[in-house]
C-alpha cells in the first residue's frame, strides 16, 4: 500500500511535468509566428524590388512605401521582444511562487503529521485510562440505566398506542357512539337544545353510552400518561448525558488531550491556508500563461502590429499588374522576384498550418495541466493525503502516466482515485466521537469513514453491549455549543 501523502507527491510531480510540457509547447507557435512575420517581410521586400525595378513606385535612396513598412515592422518586432521578456519574467515569478508554496506545504505536512500522531496516541491512552476511572464508570452507568428505562417505557408506550388503535376501533366504528362522542354528550361541552338533549339521553340509554365512554376515555388516557412519562425520562437522560459530558471534558483537559487536539487543528489550519494560496497562485499562473502564450503566438501586442502593417501594405499591391509588366522585359531580376513571392506564399500557408497545429497541441497540454491541478485540489479537499489514507501500490502513478499521455481524462482518473482510496486504523479507536475524531485526526472525507454527529435528542437508543468509546474534543467553529466530548455525543 502507498500512503496518501506519497500519492499526492506523485500528483505534484505529474503537474510539474505537465507544466513543463506546456512551456515547451508554447515555443512552437512562437517559432512559426517569427518565421511567418519574417516571410511576410521578405514578401514585402520582393514587392519593393519589383516596384523599384519596373514601376518606379520607390525612389532611389528614399526607400519608398514598402521600405518604410519594413522599417516599421522592425520597430514593432523590437518592441515585441521587450514585451515578451517582461511577460516571460512574470511567468517565471509565478512558477517560482507556486514552487515556493509547494515547498512550504511539504514542511507543513511534516508538522501536521507529528501533531496528529501526538494527538492520536494521547487519545488511545486516554481511552484505556478513562474506562478504568470509577467516577466515569458510575456516570456512564447512570446514563445507561436512564437510556434503558426510556427504551422500556417507549416500548410500553408503543403497545398502548397500538391497543388504542385496535381496541378503540369498535367505539369509532359505532355510529351512535361516535355521534354522542362528537356532540360531547355527558360533558359540559354537550351541544344542542332541550329536545335534542332528551333524544341524546334516550340514545345513550339504549347503547349504555356512559360506561362505554368511561372505558374509551381510559383507553385514550393510557398513551397520554405514558407519553408524558417517557418525556420526563428523556429529560433525565439528557441531564445524565450532560453530567457525563462535563466529566469527560474535565478528564480530557487534565490528561492534556484537549491541548493536543487544538495543536492538531491549528497545524491543519495552516496547511489548508497554504493550499488556498497554492490554488490562488495556480490561477494567477494560468492567467499569465495565457497572456504569454498569446504574445508568443503573435496574437496580441507589437508582434500582431508588425504582421498587420506588412499585411495591409501587401494588400494594396496589384500583383497581376506587376507580373504582366515583368513579363515584358528581357531582364530576369523582376521575374525572379515574382517567383520568390509565389514560393513565399506557399511557405506562408504551410507555416500558418503549423501554427494552428501548435496551438491545438498547446490547448491539449493546458487541458491536461488544468485537469491535474483540479485533481490535486479535490485530493486535498477530501483529505486523501491524511496519515490514515492509503492507496493500492502504484496504481495512481500508472494512471497519472496515462493522463500525461492523453489516454485518460481527469474525471476518469478521479473516479479511479476514489475507488482506490482506503482508510487504515490509527492508535485510538475509530469510534471515538465520529466527526470530532475526524477533525482531530484529519480522517479522509469519504462515504466509508464519515459519520454524522449523533443527535443528542435521538432518544430512545438501543442498549450498548459493551463499554462506550471515548469521544474526543470537537474542533473550534464546528461545535454545537455544548461542552463535553465522548460517546454521549458531546464536544467542546
Amino acid at each position: 500500500m502507498k500512503s496518501g501523502l506519497k500519492t499526492l507527491h506523485d500528483i505534484d510531480t505529474a503537474i510539474v511535468k505537465a507544466r513543463s510540457a506546456v512551456t515547451e509547447a508554447s515555443l512552437l507557435p512562437k517559432r512559426s509566428a517569427e518565421a511567418l512575420v519574417e516571410l511576410r517581410r521578405q514578401q514585402s521586400l520582393a514587392y519593393d524590388k519589383i516596384a523599384e525595378e519596373r514601376l518606379g513606385l520607390i525612389s532611389k535612396g528614399e526607400g519608398g512605401e514598402l521600405g518604410y513598412v519594413d522599417r516599421q515592422a522592425g520597430k514593432y518586432l523590437k518592441a515585441h521582444d521587450k514585451e515578451l521578456a517582461a511577460m516571460g519574467s512574470k511567468l517565471d515569478k509565478a512558477v517560482a511562487r507556486i514552487e515556493k508554496l509547494e515547498s512550504e506545504r511539504r514542511n507543513l505536512e511534516t508538522k501536521v503529521n507529528k501533531a496528529i500522531d501526538a494527538y492520536d496516541k494521547a487519545a488511545a491512552k486516554a481511552e484505556k485510562e478513562i474506562l478504568k476511572d470509577p467516577a466515569y464508570i458510575a456516570a456512564l452507568d447512570r446514563v445507561e440505566q436512564a437510556e434503558n428505562t426510556v427504551i422500556r417505557a417507549s416500548e410500553k408506550l408503543e403497545v398502548a398506542r397500538q391497543d388504542e388503535l385496535e381496541k378503540g376501533a369498535p367505539y369509532k366504528n359505532d355510529p351512535l357512539f361516535s355521534y354522542l362522542h362528537k356532540r360531547g354528550y355527558g360533558t359540559k361541552k354537550a351541544k344542542g337544545w332541550f329536545l335534542t338533549k332528551m333524544l341524546d339521553s334516550w340514545v345513550a340509554s339504549i347503547i349504555k353510552y356512559r360506561r362505554a365512554a368511561e372505558n374509551y376515555q381510559r383507553l385514550q388516557a393510557i398513551p397520554t400518561r405514558l407519553g408524558n412519562h417517557v418525556k420526563a425520562l428523556e429529560d433525565k437522560v439528557l441531564k445524565a448525558r450532560a453530567a457525563l459530558e462535563k466529566l469527560e471534558a474535565e478528564i480530557l483537559e487534565a490528561k492534556g488531550v484537549t491541548a493536543l487536539h487544538k495543536a492538531s487543528i491549528k497545524a491543519q489550519s495552516g496547511l489548508e491556508k497554504t493550499d488556498e494560496k497554492i490554488a490562488g497562485a495556480e490561477r494567477e499562473y494560468s492567467e499569465i500563461r495565457a497572456a504569454h502564450q498569446s504574445l508568443l503566438a503573435g496574437d496580441t501586442g507589437s508582434f500582431r502590429e508588425a504582421i498587420n502593417v506588412v499585411s495591409e501594405a501587401m494588400t494594396r499591391i496589384k500583383f497581376n499588374e506587376l507580373r504582366r509588366l515583368a513579363s515584358q522585359t528581357t531582364g530576369r531580376d523582376d521575374d525572379r522576384a515574382i517567383e520568390e513571392i509565389l514560393d513565399l506564399a506557399r511557405v506562408s500557408d504551410e507555416l500558418e498550418d503549423e501554427q494552428k497545429e501548435a496551438k491545438t497541441l498547446i490547448r491539449k497540454y493546458e487541458r491536461t495541466l488544468k485537469e491535474l491541478e483540479d485533481i490535486r485540489r479535490r485530493f486535498k479537499s477530501r483529505r486523501y493525503d491524511a496519515p490514515s489514507s492509503v492507496f493500492d501500490g502504484n496504481l495512481v502513478g500508472a494512471l497519472l502516466l496515462r493522463v500525461l499521455a492523453g489516454a485518460l481524462d481527469g474525471d476518469s482518473l478521479w473516479r479511479q482515485i476514489e475507488r482506490a482510496q482506503r482508510t487504515t486504523r490509527r492508535y485510538s479507536d475509530s469510534d471515538f466521537g465520529g466527526v470530532d475524531w475526524t477533525e482531530g485526526l484529519r480522517l479522509p472525507r469519504t462515504s466509508r469513514t464519515h459519520r454524522s454527529p449523533r443527535s443528542r435528542t435521538s432518544i430512545p437508543r438501543m442498549p450498548r453491549t459493551s463499554l462506550p468509546k471515548v469521544k474526543l474534543p470537537r474542533s473550534s467553529g464546528r461545535s454545537s455549543g455544548r461542552s463535553g466530548g465522548f460517546r454521549t455525543g458531546g464536544g467542546f
